[in-house]
């Protein structure tokens, strides 16, 4: 690729002479330059300098504007040095140290250019690289992502691993993956993030549900994270969540019967196991099923738990009103003796039938130490599964391996031994118990409501969104107390939730900024949730906002998970992916 003769294009000469760089050199003897292309050829643009006429002329030419020189790298004939540094601009934009590139090359004279793509490659980083799924990492590195075997620029964070977001460079302009950094990647999303989480928070806290079908999708699809990232992350927000409704609730009395705590620790015992079990199954199911199937039983499951929870929530403030009305009656009804001033006062007093001060609901240590040694037995029984299957998670197998499934079946069998031991432990007469509002545990239910909580976790675990959103509507379809439904689903949830957020951090998936973030937003807003609908208990006795909130909370999961499914379909098809037929 000869410089000389005639006036010319500066670039073209540029391209020719990079291009020449990747022959074989065709004579053994003759100087040759160091150095080689050192940068991608298709980021050249330089102004074109004025045109020499001769060879020698053209080897006055510099070429690399604007860049210091190395003595190492500087070319073994004289160069021009540069004049006025405004009138120079960059010409080539890498990572790289710059190095004098683009020489003239002659039959006498070659550069040791690269003799193959592979090499070109290697020179100039992992862009270009040949890869494969399996070994993206390690044969494109962090920034960069394997995209139909080559290695080369992300479209969107999803595309990046775990703890990486997609974001265009400043320096070059390449769609790269870097790492995330919540206080220098602040923008509107993260905002809007923040407020959603907040409302669902304060829902959650109404229903003593986590919200992890409503904290899943926004982390999606407002902040571009992967379902990797994404549920480690929703599961420390939940803890949280839980941690505060336990607290809060422990100390807590049945509304109407005071010998019970609030939280019901039997029904905990009798449904705790048979859910963790229904949870392992249908994660197992969850990997091997394509995503269609995946979708349309989310949409059935969360349509009829919406149509139940709703009716029930409607059904229950219409109870509420008409109580309301005929309190007021009969208070105005009453005679008065000495002036319409008391009447005054009955008027207030039926509209406030709680007379609950405004006041912050704080957690009653004390009275859970009372209600916990009369509930020794299911608290013993509840803490030895919980433990066990900590345990088990912690050292858990590798997948399909047989120790694998000799575990799994293993932790089957247990939780099968504790729902049989807490069968055994139940009171042997249990005929001073009024039915309303509280679980009654007869040889029916015995066997019934575990295996109702065994498909409830099986649901829950196969659709990828957690128990307690099922075993909210069941316990109240099964007829007990908003309130004591409440806390007993929070109970399920701190279990199952502080398994998995242990589980998260012991495998290294934890996102700390981003968990400490959110959670203290979460913890912060589930205590004024609680305190808010404890002052609306005490003051309107309206326990339909319970119910309410639960329909809220699936409403919300119902929309968002239906979204992240839908999409998710439309990609498994344009990938071919497998769809099960």
């Amino acid at each position: 690729c000869r410089g000389g003769g005639g006036r010319g294009m500066h670039s073209a000469v540029l391209l020719c002479c990079a291009l020449g760089s990747l022959r074989a050199p065709l004579a053994e003897a003759g100087r040759r330059p160091q150095g080689g292309l050192t940068a991608s050829v298709l980021t050249v643009s330089a102004p074109e300098p004025d045109s020499p006429e001769s060879d020698e002329e053209w080897a006055q030419v510099e070429v690399t504007r604007a860049f210091p020189v190395s003595e190492r790298d500087r070319p073994p004939w004289p160069v021009e040095e540069p004049r006025g540094a405004a009138a120079r601009g960059a010409i080539v934009a890498g990572y790289e140290a710059r190095r004098w590139w683009g020489f003239p090359s002659y039959a006498d004279d070659l550069d040791l250019g690269p003799k193959s793509w592979e090499e070109l490659a290697r020179l100039h980083g992992r862009l270009g690289r040949v890869c494969t799924d399996k070994n993206a990492k390690q044969q494109c590195g962090s920034s960069f992502v394997c995209r139909e075997g080559v290695c080369g620029e992300c479209d969107i964070s999803r595309d990046c691993g775990e703890h990486f977001r997609c974001q265009t460079s400043a320096t070059s302009g390449q769609r790269l993956c870097i790492p995330r950094i919540l206080s220098k990647q602040w923008d509107w999303r993260d905002v809007c993030c923040t407020v959603l989480i907040v409302i669902t928070a304060m829902l959650s806290a109404a229903a003593g549900m986590g919200g992890g079908g409503v904290y899943v999708p926004l982390l999606l699809l407002l902040l571009g994270l992967s379902t990797q990232e994404a549920v480690p992350l929703s599961q420390a927000m939940i803890v949280g969540g839980a941690i505060v409704n336990v607290i809060m609730f422990c100390g807590e009395r049945h509304p109407k019967y005071t010998h019970k705590p609030k939280i019901d620790y039997e029904v905990v015992m009798m449904l705790n196991p048979g859910l963790a079990a229904g949870v392992t199954v249908g994660v197992m199911l969850n990997v091997i099923s394509p995503q269609w199937l995946i979708v349309v039983v989310l949409l059935v499951t969360l349509v009829l738990a919406l149509e139940k929870s709703l009716k029930k929530g409607l059904k229950e403030w219409g109870k509420e009103s008409k109580a309301a009305v005929a309190r007021e009656q009969l208070v105005t009804a009453q005679p008065t003796p000495c002036s319409t001033g008391y009447q005054r006062q009955g008027t207030q007093l039926a509209k406030q039938p709680g007379s609950a001060p405004a006041a912050m609901k704080l957690a009653d240590l004390g009275n859970f130490a009372v209600l916990a040694q009369s509930n020794s037995r299911p608290l013993g029984l509840i803490i030895g599964c919980w433990a066990i299957f900590l345990a088990s998670n912690v050292m858990k197998a590798p997948q399909c391996g047989l120790a694998y499934w000799l575990q799994q079946a293993g932790m089957l069998a247990v939780c099968g031994a504790f729902t049989v031991a807490g069968a055994y432990s139940l009171p042997s007469a249990d005929a001073d118990s009024p039915a309303e509002g509280v679980l009654a545990w007869t040889p029916r239910s015995i066997r019934l409501y575990p295996l109702l909580s065994t498909v409830a976790g099986f649901l829950g675990g196969f659709l990828g969104i957690g128990g307690g959103i099922i075993m909210g509507p069941l316990l109240l379809e099964l007829g007990m107390l908003p309130e004591a439904s409440q806390a007993t689903t929070a109970a399920f949830v701190f279990l199952s939730s502080s398994l998995a957020s242990i589980q998260f951090v012991v495998l290294g998936k934890a996102m700390p900024e981003y968990a400490l973030w959110f959670t203290t937003w979460v913890v912060i807003f589930t205590f004024f949730g609680q305190t808010a609908v404890d002052y609306v208990l005490r003051r309107w006795q309206r326990s339909s906002l319970i119910v309410l909130s639960v329909a809220a909370i699936i409403a919300g999961s119902l929309v968002m998970m239906t979204i992240i499914g839908v999409t998710d379909i439309v990609t498994d098809i344009r990938r071919g992916a497998y769809m099960g037929f």
